[in-house]
């Protein structure tokens, strides 16, 4: 009996574009995967609480409408059939999209959102909605309405955030895709914690119209922030990425889409910047390790690989525009008093940038939280000029892709730390013995952000306590098929996805 349980539960953890073959050809149908990953559901979504709304009555009732035109040898679409669930700021009908807020809790959407909308044309069928952090703003997942979403791999650790539910229901075989968004490192961090797979496209591929923050009904497409696949397998990434890039209502019928496909075929095809070395933000011994390795395994597939910054750009020179331009974010997305209750605001919040540039000399305030502060309170005119800066550092580094086909570098400074809820700005991480404020966090992510470029976030291995190492794969503008295809051929060195033994 235990060996028949084993086989039906393999299909939790198969790719999604397995999954779709094995639907059209009745190798199993989509009401009997969907039962497999509800009763994963119930029975390990209690430690993990990964899952935190679910419809599981109308996704059968679906279920058995798809497998009635499969039996007619109809096609809803590329999806057809396959049951997904969906990051919790996205909003899908009849279903809650409290984004980890109580003012949302009982917000009920008639439409989904745009890239949903794309999901479901293609055939899939959204049965559950993933745990986020208040609003999404965190990189970690808790909320006073769904509570705290534990990492498969230890749940005393954080899934990271805020896509922290969709990559522990990855890693648990609840679902094959999962929709995810980043702006601070959402998709790339979560995907990093809990060993999955996940991609942060370039900036405006994918419309963000219908997600959460900012509020229901919100038209315009967010700076910064993007909508990106999340997945085991790379190769997943790219089948789903195909199925939501594209413009958003107010930009269709302008405009249309196509990605360059990758021209590489193999490793060695590949020129590679192997920069996971930063003064100011240096990174945990043991991810050092594994990109060492990472390195010198590289260079015996014959891949060219350079160590080094790109063009002698640090990462303080990208990240105080890049807090700039979230102070900007948070002022359009927050309440003042959302700001301070989340400890988004320093025990000097009522003060200027100025004065808390003056005060760091002798106060221990994170990294750049002055250009946090400026954005929170500049004028219109002084954020043009900040994006203006952005664009000119951008046109400066981009030109490191005439001599790399990718970056390669961590996602952040550390593998799954435990469950901090503290005040944002009192948090701390230990690195290597040495205490770091939890804003510094953000500094790896914060070159592809700013400058809009694709990021692939793909396992490596693990660290000797057993947490999950991924690396981040930067591509040139434009290029996501070429930083998802070195994803896919670095899985052939690595294994990809390994399942956590909770998941078991």
């Amino acid at each position: 009996m235990n060996n028949e349980k084993n086989e039906i539960d393999d299909f939790a953890f198969w790719g999604a574009k397995k999954l779709v073959t094995a639907l059209s050809e009745g190798v199993v149908t989509s009401e009997a995967l969907l039962e497999i990953y509800i009763s994963r559901i119930e029975r390990l979504n209690p430690s993990v609480n990964a899952v935190v709304a679910y419809d599981f009555e109308q996704a059968r009732q679906r279920a058995r409408e798809a497998d009635a035109a499969t039996r007619q040898g109809q096609s809803w679409g590329p999806l057809h059939g396959l049951p997904i669930t969906i990051k919790d700021t996205y909003e899908v009908p009849n279903m809650p999209c409290a984004a980890g807020t109580p003012e949302y809790q009982n917000h009920i959407p008639m439409q989904s959102a745009h890239a949903v909308q794309k999901l479901l044309d293609a055939g899939a069928i959204v049965f559950a909605k993933t745990n986020v952090p208040y609003k999404a703003l965190d990189i970690q997942t808790y909320n006073s309405v769904y509570g705290v979403s534990n990492n498969p791999w230890d749940l005393a650790r954080t899934t990271g955030g805020s896509s922290g539910g969709a990559a522990a229901a990855l890693a648990c075989g609840f679902t094959a895709l999962e929709l995810g968004s980043d702006i601070g490192g959402s998709i790339r961090l979560p995907a990093h914690f809990c060993g999955v797979y996940g991609h942060k496209p370039t900036h405006g591929i994918i419309s963000m119209q219908g997600h959460i923050p900012g509020p229901p009904g919100h038209l315009a497409e967010p700076d910064l922030a993007v909508a990106g696949p999340m997945a085991r397998t790379a190769e997943d990434l790219g089948f789903m990425l195909d199925l939501i890039t594209g413009p958003s209502l107010l930009d269709s019928p302008g405009w249309q889409l196509t990605l360059p496909p990758a021209t590489q075929k193999q490793l060695s095809d590949f020129r590679v910047l192997l920069w996971v070395d930063d003064p100011h933000f240096p990174i945990d011994q043991h991810m050092t390790k594994a990109y060492q390795s990472l390195s010198e395994k590289l260079q015996a597939e014959g891949v060219k690989v350079t160590t080094g910054s790109p063009l002698g750009i640090g990462l303080t020179d990208i990240y105080q525009l890049y807090f700039l331009q979230m102070g900007t974010m948070m002022k359009a997305w927050l309440t003042r008093q959302e700001r301070k209750e989340r400890g988004m605001l320093t025990p000097f919040g009522g003060m200027t940038a100025t004065f808390v540039r003056n005060i760091k000399k002798w106060v221990d305030l994170p990294a750049s939280i002055d250009c946090f502060i400026e954005g929170l309170t500049m004028s219109h005119g002084a954020w043009l000029e900040v994006i203006e800066e952005s664009l000119q550092l951008r046109e400066r580094f981009i030109k490191v892709f005439s001599d790399y086909d990718v970056i390669l570098a961590p996602p952040t400074l550390t593998t799954a730390f435990a469950h901090n809820h503290e005040r944002l700005t009192t948090r701390k991480i230990d690195i290597n013995g040495e205490s770091r404020h939890y804003a510094d966090l953000f500094a790896w992510i914060s070159p592809a952000t700013l400058m809009g470029l694709p990021a692939t976030s793909a396992p490596l291995g693990f660290s000797p306590d057993e947490l999950p190492i991924n690396v981040q794969i930067i591509g040139g503008p434009f290029q996501d098929k070429t930083t998802i295809k070195f994803a896919e051929l670095l899985a052939h060195l690595y294994g990809g996805f390994k399942k956590p033994s909770i998941a078991s």
